[in-house]
């Protein structure tokens, strides 16, 4: 049997002790999934969250996040090639063998993205150091996006249930967070692929970043009277909603922002239902609450999380695997990753990359590191 290092979750895990470096046997594709040869990976805050909350296993592969090669095939797969440039999403720190954190990943190819361009990705590694934000051109890049494209194109293709082929010219989608690495996607996404106006709220200092990805309007969300500038901008032209931060106060806003709509349709990151804030005196019926995103059931199978069985809904899936497959492909070359915060290579680093997005350090960036 032949070994590989993987950052997996120790026993008495914990902050500054997230991972550790282990040898694990590397991987055969079962059916219908693809085998990675991983360069780069991403942190993201349910990395952290997973063992914080004692969700996570020792033992388990941590990371949600990696870009490399791909290595192997399995049976059945047409879309994806030995030698093809990829990045993948896979629900790590939790299901024992999925995560991205280690030399050679199981990827799932409804969570998987290819690059044509990515015979042109450098090879050298990305020094330590900040990086803006641009087009994906590296593999430190294209890692950083694809479990926030999952959750974007799952709630606003698949929850939300924006039509692509329908013309949005003069509707509005509000995202709330917008300068966090899902906001900064989605403004994206809905401007690019969905045709769509978009209004979001952030701090000041991200205005004119946000303008330059597709940003219609810009509200800072620290002004007394965010919700009135969100109001008089849009003029009751907001359809649908996202809350990327999924706060209640947040989650408050959004609804309140909606209030001059005739109907609206709106998406939190973390299951919040309205019943959990107060509602005004609109007819129920002008406001839909969409199934709450989660990203992990992207693949079609079934999540356990906090004794609860969460299932993907068949329509939803069918949306997201269209646009997934069919659309997603022509955004790539136009969209632009986060701003980058490249840590010094070794799964070690995982370490510091969850104390940092724990702690609250992480804004409008994402922290990324390679072998």
């Amino acid at each position: 049997m032949v070994n590989q290092r993987a950052a997996t979750i120790p026993a008495n895990a914990g902050p500054s002790n997230w991972v550790e470096t282990t040898e694990i046997a590397i991987p055969e594709p079962p059916a219908g999934k693809i085998v990675v040869k991983t360069v780069a990976y991403a942190a993201n805050p349910t990395d952290w969250k997973h063992v914080e909350f004692q969700q996570s296993h020792t033992g388990d592969i941590a990371g949600s996040d990696a870009s490399g090669v791909v290595y192997k095939v399995g049976e059945g797969v047409t879309d994806f090639q030995v030698g093809d440039v990829v990045s993948t999403f896979s629900h790590g720190n939790f299901v024992h063998d999925r995560g991205c954190f280690a030399e050679y990943i199981i990827g799932d190819v409804e969570t998987t993205i290819k690059y044509p361009n990515g015979g042109e990705f450098p090879a050298e590694k990305l020094p330590v150091g900040e990086y803006r934000s641009g087009a994906i051109d590296t593999f430190e890049g294209a890692a950083s996006v694809t479990l926030g494209l999952t959750t974007v194109v799952l709630s606003l293709v698949g929850n939300l249930n924006i039509d692509p082929a329908v013309d949005h010219s003069d509707e509005y989608l509000l995202v709330w967070g917008g300068a966090t690495a899902t906001g900064i996607l989605a403004i994206q996404v809905a401007k690019l692929g969905l045709g769509i106006k978009v209004v979001t709220v952030a701090s000041k200092k991200h205005t004119e970043y946000l303008k330059t990805l597709g940003a219609d309007v810009v509200v800072d969300y620290h002004d007394e009277d965010a919700i009135a500038q969100i109001r008089a901008a849009t003029k009751g032209a907001i359809k649908y909603a996202l809350d990327t931060v999924a706060q209640p106060e947040t989650w408050q806003s959004v609804y309140d922002a909606t209030r001059d709509s005739e109907k609206a349709s709106l998406d939190n990151l973390l299951m919040l239902p309205l019943s959990s804030i107060k509602q005004d005196d609109r007819d129920p019926a002008s406001i839909t609450v969409a199934p709450s995103t989660l990203a992990y059931v992207a693949n079609g199978e079934d999540v356990e999380l906090f004794g609860a069985v969460m299932s993907p809904d068949a329509s939803i899936l069918s949306r997201y695997n269209n646009f997934w497959k069919s659309k997603l492909p022509s955004l790539i070359p136009n969209l632009k990753h986060a701003q980058l915060k490249v840590l010094a290579p070794g799964f070690n680093s995982a370490n510091e990359a969850f104390d940092l997005l724990r702690d609250g350090k992480v804004s409008a960036e994402k922290v990324v590191f390679s072998l």
